[in-house]
């Protein structure tokens, strides 16, 4: 097509620009990691030349793994993240190689404008925010100039030092911008392009075919030989590259899940514990497998509607189990009931920049006497606030409202400090409600030390029965176990994404063809996991893939298919409607555009279809021909010119939509990585 032809023909245009980019949201801390080529010996991964340092991927682990832990994040897989993390620093390192290349630079006229005045970025606006500020110039101020403040030094550093790494992200982000417009008019539709776009989709053949499916003949008819697998595979051999190598393996993964054993004395266990409560006020006396957890909420916030009904019939001091899954019990006690408890609270809140104490009084004066949030200069305004002083962590909430009068301002600040004082006033409380005060008790079934070592001699006696990748493979489900396929590289941190696993990658990259590992024990996430090393793929998959030869198998069996078709059915008619009878097959139509992806009674990517029916004269019988599916003979009734003529900027939009920056930028990593290779060096420094 030549569409395709222009883009070949633009490949070192490309290759020199889309090298480099990724969505500027990300590039807040986009280059931090790779500004340097680091020592010997502490690289943990190595990309064309750059290297990622593996002092500075902790550190970034480190930051990721505090922030997840800050949203609430708390089963956290270190392989998992650390995979993420050092993916992100490729990026950052290739592509920052690129920028330098590229020559893309930020000047301090442009990151001045883009730090304050009209053009400020909103991540500068958003961080200067977090101080209590508007204006850049302020928070600039107040860290470079310490004593008009009365801050200490240690805090003026501090300040200096979010300063430099917001101008260093500033900078960043401005490159990227920049790259960002050269990338998007890296291949953008001049009029021959946009022209013929139009031409290959403005005209539409209307044809009449009859064909017949290959699946009519037997596959066993027609047994592809080794050779001819190999042909096919040659004739696009570099599809089949790999950017590294792949370790193919099988696995076998066991849940520690208690036994039938473990849950009786569960069960048991929890009806003692029941007794116990319900012969009680409180909750003492129970076993330590036990977790008490008491909660005073309303009915409306209980976190399930049996509970909610529960609540209804149950009495004071009396104890119920309310659910049992994922091998844990839950059991309510109803402590008591409060049927006059504040629940939310409303208040309006701002800050204000100050000076000193009596600055301080001044403004709550002048809020006090009648004065608006406006008169004062207050920031971060909030009006119309509601906080459910029963959630959990409102005790700071009830704190500093203690003793508030209602409509009047106040500041829960002792005393002015170096930046702002909030500004607070209470607006009142929601109507009283009812609460409950609850102990959740709960106790989760573990497998006992007796399952688990059943499950690890199970286990060992398969392994050393089964010790050749072969055997393992072939025996495990007969013994019972589920086998599953995975692809370990050198840059996996663990098999098939299963959390705690890293041990089993790193194995598994070392191993010879054929071995079996042993028991890779994970009691704390509940699972055994065993491997079986089955093939390793260097440059390119072999032919030999199961996958990749199973597709091979159907071309070449479509091919001998296609052509045994058309040595029965050339020239056995004059007409369609012949050629219908003698294939026994129906007459259909259906339309056909050059530049279609996908027919209409044929599917995806007929090209040679859809070339044959542009170049076939109307009236003319074509075929038999082969298609992805099927042989087919047809003719054009009648073509059809676009309702509307060429427009330059319909097409061109139609064109980069298409072919454009967007659509090159999905594959980025690959255009950047190109015919590079990474090494990973990374699980050479943890140990088992």
């Amino acid at each position: 097509m030549a569409t395709l032809e222009k883009i070949r023909n633009r490949s070192v245009l490309l290759f020199t620009i889309i090298i480099v980019a990724l969505l500027a949201f990300i590039l807040g801390d986009f280059f931090n990691s790779s500004r340097t080529l680091f020592g010997p010996g502490t690289a943990a991964a190595e990309v064309a030349g750059e290297k990622i340092d593996i002092h500075e991927f902790n550190r970034r682990v480190e930051e990721q793994h505090q922030s997840m832990q800050a949203q609430g994040y708390t089963a956290i897989d270190n392989a998992r993240l650390q995979s993420s993390v050092m993916s992100q620093m490729l990026y950052e390192a290739l592509m920052k190689k690129e920028l330098d290349n590229l020559g893309i630079t930020v000047t301090d006229k442009e990151l001045s404008k883009a730090m304050s005045g009209e053009t400020t970025l909103p991540m500068v606006t958003q961080f200067i925010g977090q101080y209590g500020f508007q204006r850049t110039e302020d928070f600039y101020d107040l860290a470079y100039n310490p004593a008009k403040y009365q801050v200490p030094q240690e805090q003026a550093v501090q300040l200096q030092q979010a300063w430099q790494e917001l101008e260093k992200n500033v900078a960043e982000q401005l490159k990227a911008y920049k790259f960002q417009s050269l990338f998007a008019g890296a291949l953008v539709a001049n009029k021959l392009d946009a022209k013929a776009l139009f031409e290959e989709n403005s005209t539409v053949s209307t044809i009449e075919y009859a064909k017949v499916d290959y699946s009519t003949l037997n596959d066993d008819d027609f047994k592809p030989t080794d050779e001819e697998i190999a042909a096919k595979y040659n004739d696009n051999k570099n599809r089949y590259r790999l950017n590294e190598e792949i370790r193919k393996v099988d696995y076998i993964l066991v849940d520690i899940v208690p036994s039938e054993e473990d849950l009786n004395k569960a069960y048991a266990e929890v009806q003692e514990g029941l007794n116990i409560l319900n012969s009680q006020e409180g909750c003492e006396g129970l076993s330590g497998n036990f977790v008490v957890n008491n909660v005073t909420n309303p009915k409306k916030a209980m976190r399930s509607e049996s509970l909610k009904n529960m609540l209804d019939t149950m009495a004071v001091g009396k104890a119920t189990q309310l659910s049992f899954a994922n091998n844990t019990y839950t059991l309510i006690k109803l402590l008591g009931v409060n049927a006059n408890q504040q629940d939310t609270i409303k208040f309006d809140f701002a800050t204000v920049s100050v000076k000193d104490v009596a600055q301080r009084d001044s403004i709550l004066n002048v809020l006090n006497a009648g004065g608006k949030f406006e008169d004062v200069k207050a920031e971060n305004v909030q009006k119309d606030n509601k906080i459910c002083l029963l959630d959990q962590g409102a005790e700071q909430v009830k704190e500093i409202f203690e003793g508030a009068v209602q409509g009047r301002y106040f500041t829960p600040d002792t005393a002015a400090n170096a930046t702002a004082i909030r500004l607070v006033k209470l607006n009142g409380y929601t109507a009283p409600v009812t609460t409950y005060n609850l102990a959740e008790i709960t106790y989760s079934v573990d497998a006992s030390t007796t399952t688990i070592n059943n499950l690890n001699a199970k286990l060992r006696d398969f392994l050393a029965k089964n010790n050749t990748a072969e055997k393992f493979s072939e025996e495990a489900i007969k013994a019972g176990y589920n086998l599953f396929p995975a692809e370990v590289t050198p840059g996996s941190l663990s098999v098939a994404n299963i959390e705690n696993t890293r041990n089993a990658a790193k194995w598994a990259l070392g191993a010879k063809v054929g071995e079996v590992s042993d028991i890779f024990d994970d009691e704390q996430g509940g699972k055994l996991l065993a491997v079986a090393l089955k093939a390793d793929y260097k440059d390119f998959t072999p032919a030999s893939d199961p996958v990749l030869n199973a597709y091979l198998k159907t071309q070449v069996i479509n091919d001998k298919k296609a052509s045994k078709l058309i040595a029965d059915f050339k020239g056995k008619g004059k007409t369609i409607a012949e050629y219908a009878g003698v294939m026994n097959s129906s007459i259909d139509t259906t339309e056909v555009a050059f530049g279609q992806r996908a027919i209409s009674g044929f599917g995806m990517n007929e090209s040679e279809l859809a070339a044959e029916v542009a170049n076939a004269k109307q009236g003319s019988l074509v075929g038999p021909i082969q298609t992805n599916n099927s042989v087919v003979v047809f003719q054009v009734d009648n073509v059809a010119k676009a309702g509307r003529e060429f427009d330059f900027n319909s097409d061109a939009a139609n064109f980069n939509r298409q072919f454009g920056g967007n659509v090159l930028g999905r594959n980025l990593y690959l255009l950047l990585l190109g015919n590079n290779k990474v090494k990973y060096n990374l699980l050479n420094f943890y140990q088992d």
